[in-house]
């Protein structure tokens, strides 16, 4: 049975009291057991000559030992104030694992990446010496002769050949002709339009009629035109028509009949109306000449 001792813990920390002679502090852990002092290599005396081997002599009987005096038992120190046990350290904060990535997630990648090659891919291969030459007859058609000319100049020294070269040049110069002339009619219509909206509103649209024949001749037919003639036409019957209610109000028949078969020659649905009502103010006219011109009245 191991006697009872009173050692301190040599952890200054700790500082308890321990009950028994252990190897480690019960409290906190700490080893009781000083470490081995490192011992110092010293070097060894010279040597001293040989002596002689003493002579023996015959030791006196030794004395009784003294009995140690008791030693005083010491009363138990206070015991420490006991530390709050250290906390654990905390332990550092690590991510959490990352999902693997799906198989939709490569091929959205997958599709990106292949738009993107479309669109950032190399220019196609230069335009043959024929297709130039076709871009060229079209920019003609077009009336874009300068770009025609110029493309012209660049297939010169593409050395295309001689057949090329002159099919093109034929093509502008045809186009240039072309061009020309769209060019002078589009010029005369904008005249055409400034004189005949003068002549309708002076009330003259027997001069806009011929303004307008006078181009047509010229120019041709086309959809501007025909609907510029339905204006001036429109204008025509109604100045028939205004002369049929003057003839009206003079009661004269013939003037109003002449009138209204001028007037329905122009063929104008937007007139309808006025016409048939002049047609029935006719009709009563002749029916009152009729009356006023039979016998017994």
């Amino acid at each position: 049975m191991s006697e009872k001792v009173n050692e301190v813990c040599i952890n200054a920390a700790c500082g308890r009291t321990l009950p028994l002679r252990v190897a480690h502090c019960p409290f906190c852990g700490a080893r009781q057991v000083a470490a081995a002092p490192v011992l110092e290599k010293v070097p060894a005396p010279p040597s001293l000559p040989r002596m002689p081997p003493p002579v023996p002599v015959v030791a006196p009987a030794p004395a009784p030992m003294p009995q140690p005096a008791p030693q005083p038992v010491l009363p138990p120190a206070p015991a420490p104030v006991k530390a709050p046990p250290a906390k654990p350290a905390a332990r550092a904060s690590v991510p959490p694992p990352r999902p693997p990535v799906r198989l939709r997630t490569w091929i959205a990648a997958a599709v990106v990446l292949t738009g993107i090659w479309f669109y950032n891919k190399p220019a196609d291969k230069p335009a043959s010496v024929a297709e130039q030459v076709e871009a060229a007859t079209a920019l003609a058609a077009q009336c874009d002769l300068d770009g025609a000319r110029s493309a012209l100049a660049v297939l010169k020294s593409a050395r295309a050949s001689a057949a090329q070269i002159k099919r093109l040049q034929a093509n502008i110069s045809k186009s240039a002709a072309a061009c020309d002339r769209q060019q002078q009619r589009a010029q005369a219509w904008t005249a055409l339009q400034d004189s005949v909206r003068q002549a309708l509103d002076a009330g003259k649209p027997e001069l806009a009629a011929t303004r307008l024949a006078a181009y047509v001749k010229r120019w041709g037919d086309d959809p501007d035109t025909l609907e510029l003639d339905a204006k001036v036409k429109v204008a025509l019957a109604s100045a028939q028509l205004d002369a049929a209610d003057a003839c009206l109000a003079k009661s004269d028949r013939v003037c109003l009949e002449n009138s209204l078969i001028a007037a329905e020659r122009y063929q104008r649905p937007e007139l309808a109306a006025r016409t048939q009502a002049l047609r029935a103010a006719l009709s009563q006219l002749l029916e009152r000449s009729l009356l006023d011109a039979s016998p017994g009245q």
